[in-house]
C-alpha cells in the first residue's frame, strides 16, 4: 500500500515538473502603449528549460473575457509549432486590436499553453496557464478656454469662469488648476484649485473671483498651470496663458455688455406720482371754495 502511495506521489512530481517544463521567458508589444482603435505586435518568446523535447505546441491568448478589450486583428488569437527540443526557444506573433472604445489602464491576458510530450511509451499532455499585460493610453489633451459671456469692468470685483476639456482619449486624473499673479488683477479666491478627474470627451470648469484695478490694462494675461496623471498614474504639467479682456464701466456700457441704468420707469412713477398729488390738491381747493 506504502509502495503504491511512493509511487503516485513520484508520477505526481514527474508530471508537475513536466508541466513546468515550457516557460515565457520575455514579452514585448510594439507599440509599448496602444492608443484605442489601434493595432499592437505581440511578440511571447517560450523557451523549453527542460532535458526533453515537447509537440504539438499550442500558445493561445485568451480573448474571451468581458475585461480583455482586444480581438484578433488579420491573424488568429492561437499559434502552433510542431515541435520544440530540449533548451530552445521559439518567439510567437500576435497581431491584436484594442477596440476603439476601450479605456485607458493596464489589461491582463491570459496565456494558455498546451503540448504534447512522451513519457516512456506513452504519449502525454502539458498545460500551463500563464499571464501578460497590455498598456492602453494615450496623450493627454486638455484645453482650456475662457466663458467669453462673462464682461470684466475694471473698477469692481469679477468673476471670470475658466473651462477644460479633455478633448483626448484618455481619461486624466488628480487635476490641480493653478493661476498665477498678473498685474493689475488681485485673487479674492484661492488661485489654486483642485477638479479631481475629467474623462475622455468630458469638461469641468473653475471659477476665480477677482478684482480688476481700476487703472489696469484692457488686455491682461494670466498663466494657467494644469497638473494631473493619466491613466497609468504618469504625471503631467501643461501651462498655457489665459487673456482676460477688461473694461471700464463706461465702456461696457456703451458697446452694451452690461445694462444701462433703468430710470426711465422710476421717472414715469415720479411724474405719476407728482401729478396725483397736484390733481388731489387742486380738487381739495375746488371743494373748499365751493362750500365757502
Amino acid at each position: 500500500m506504502n509502495n503504491k502511495i511512493l509511487i503516485s506521489l513520484c508520477m505526481v512530481l514527474i508530471s508537475l515538473s513536466f508541466v513546468a517544463s515550457i516557460s515565457i521567458t520575455d514579452v514585448s508589444s510594439t507599440p509599448t502603449e496602444v492608443v484605442p482603435g489601434e493595432v499592437v505586435n505581440i511578440v511571447i518568446d517560450i523557451e523549453n528549460i527542460f532535458e526533453y523535447d515537447v509537440m504539438n505546441l499550442n500558445v493561445k491568448l485568451d480573448l474571451s473575457g468581458d475585461n480583455v478589450p482586444f480581438a484578433p486583428y488579420q491573424s488568429s488569437s492561437e499559434k502552433f509549432l510542431d515541435s520544440l527540443d530540449e533548451g530552445d526557444e521559439e518567439n510567437f506573433k500576435f497581431k491584436l486590436i484594442a477596440l476603439p472604445a476601450t479605456r485607458t489602464g493596464i489589461y491582463k491576458i491570459p496565456v494558455e499553453i498546451r503540448y504534447d510530450y512522451e513519457d516512456g511509451n506513452a504519449t502525454l499532455q502539458g498545460q500551463k496557464l500563464e499571464l501578460i499585460s497590455i498598456i492602453v493610453n494615450s496623450e493627454p489633451e486638455l484645453k482650456t478656454s475662457l466663458d467669453d459671456s462673462v464682461v470684466l469692468v475694471r473698477g469692481k470685483e469679477n468673476v471670470f469662469t475658466l473651462k477644460i476639456v479633455n478633448s483626448g482619449l484618455s481619461d486624466i486624473k488628480f487635476l490641480y488648476v493653478v493661476a498665477s499673479d498678473a498685474t493689475g488683477v488681485k485673487f479674492l479666491s484661492e488661485k489654486e484649485q483642485y477638479i479631481g478627474d475629467i474623462d475622455s470627451d468630458d469638461f469641468d470648469n473653475v471659477d476665480y473671483n477677482v478684482i480688476i484695478n481700476v487703472d489696469a490694462s484692457n488686455s491682461i494675461t494670466i498663466p494657467i498651470t494644469l497638473r494631473f496623471m493619466d491613466a497609468t498614474n504618469k504625471e503631467f504639467t501643461e501651462t498655457s496663458n489665459l487673456i482676460l479682456k477688461t473694461y471700464s464701466l463706461k465702456e461696457a456700457r456703451e458697446f452694451g455688455l452690461v445694462d444701462k441704468p433703468k430710470f426711465v420707469p422710476y421717472i414715469i412713477v415720479f411724474i405719476l406720482v407728482v401729478v396725483y398729488i397736484v390733481y388731489r390738491t387742486l380738487k381739495k381747493r375746488k371743494l373748499k371754495k365751493r362750500r365757502g
